[in-house]
């Protein structure tokens, strides 16, 4: 079975890593080509885990309709048996593209929850849901928020949870506190994502100055980059934090990093289900989070981490001052959360469910002829 994967480019992101899951631990099983508009990082991975990958170049930003044609004479030619989207814009073309090649069956994920999505994109959803062939939400806030949106359309979504490899880092504290340039000692506190406002970094910043001598002499490290980077810098100094908050930027390297980590923070205010939660699960790492879209499923409040109301710098403090006083704490909520994350959160069983609807979809929907295209009708 050939799976065409459409996704707008190859920089890291949740929904990349997701394919690049569902490529390596399904290799065996599937063909897979990944279908982009753009290279970048992700690009020699996804080769790595087994998949051929087309950059399709697309010179519109938001809807290119010779995008579509490109994309479908390729199908057309490579004759995927199952086309699977990801985010807005990548399953609107590949959805199009799709019914251009012949009416290849499509399957949609949905990675964020409905609200989160401009009200062009949630219209664009609503038509796309009633359209593909299966769609399924990678939490199940992200797929209550959809169903709320179009209560009485007949539309069914699926829940397939993310999952991240369980692998075990053999990169100790010292190593990687010496790869982030800090002393062995001391505490650190870690935000991990992309520098924009969905994040709530300025959340995180305002919670360390909020704790004042509670705060331990905890230093914040934010991994990640983008457009906020440099107001963020400005707020940190603004609250006198300049020598408290360091920026280093982008790094590949974070699940190697996550062991120099003494509490790992979630502050976004709003979310599907983040890719580096599951990691600093799967890392035994303390989680403190907002409780927002699918971190409430995977970190249960004073089980697995410490949930907070999002939007809430006072709420996030408090939380911050109770993991960093208590150290047996953060050691039992992250062997909980490892715990956890073995049982509901790995690649393996993530993509074990995505390759049972690969099966069922096509099951239902009959092959598709890879000569002429037509569809052809299931056995009874």
């Amino acid at each position: 079975m050939r799976i065409a994967h459409c996704i707008h480019g190859l920089d890291l992101g949740g929904a990349q890593q997701v394919v690049k899951h569902i490529v390596r631990e399904t290799a065996a099983r599937f063909t897979h080509v990944v279908y982009a508009p753009s290279g970048g990082v992700f690009e020699e991975t996804l080769r790595e885990a087994g998949a051929t990958v087309r950059i399709i170049p697309r010179h519109v930003p938001k809807f290119d309709p010779v995008w579509v044609w490109q994309l479908a004479r390729v199908m057309r030619d490579e004759k995927p048996d199952l086309v699977h989207t990801h985010l807005f814009g990548d399953s609107l073309h590949g959805y199009l593209a799709s019914r251009l090649a012949g009416g290849v069956p499509t399957v949609m994920t949905l990675h964020n929850v409905e609200r989160f999505h401009s009200g062009l994109q949630r219209a664009g959803y609503g038509w796309l849901l009633r359209r593909v062939q299966r769609a399924v939400a990678c939490s199940e806030a992200v797929r209550r928020s959809f169903l709320d949106e179009l209560s009485g359309n007949g539309v069914t979504i699926d829940t397939i949870l993310n999952g991240v490899e369980a692998k075990t880092c053999a990169v100790d504290r010292a190593a990687a506190r010496a790869a982030l340039g800090y002393p062995e000692d001391g505490l650190i506190v870690g935000g991990i994502g992309r520098l924009v406002e969905q994040k709530g970094f300025a959340d995180l910043i305002r919670a360390m100055a909020i704790l004042g001598d509670d705060r331990r002499g905890a230093r914040l490290v934010l991994l990640g980059e983008g457009p906020l980077r440099g107001s963020l810098r400005a707020y940190a100094a603004e609250e006198g934090l300049t020598h408290v908050v360091d920026f280093p930027g982008f790094r590949r390297d974070v699940q190697s990093l996550l062991p120099a980590l003494d509490v790992v923070v979630f502050s976004s205010l709003d979310e599907g289900l983040p890719m580096a939660l599951l990691e600093a699960m799967a890392a035994g790492r303390c989680i403190v989070a907002t409780d927002v879209g699918g971190m409430g499923e995977a970190v249960r409040s004073g089980q697995e981490g410490l949930l907070v109301v999002p939007r809430n710098a006072s709420a996030l403090a408090a939380a911050l001052r109770t993991a960093l006083a208590d150290e047996d704490l953060r050691r039992r909520l992250g062997d909980s959360a490892q715990r956890r994350f073995l049982d509901q959160f790995t690649a393996r069983r993530m993509a074990d469910r995505y390759a049972a609807v690969y099966a069922s979809t096509l099951a239902a929907h009959g092959p598709v002829c890879s000569l002429h295209r037509e569809r052809v009708a299931p056995t009874p």
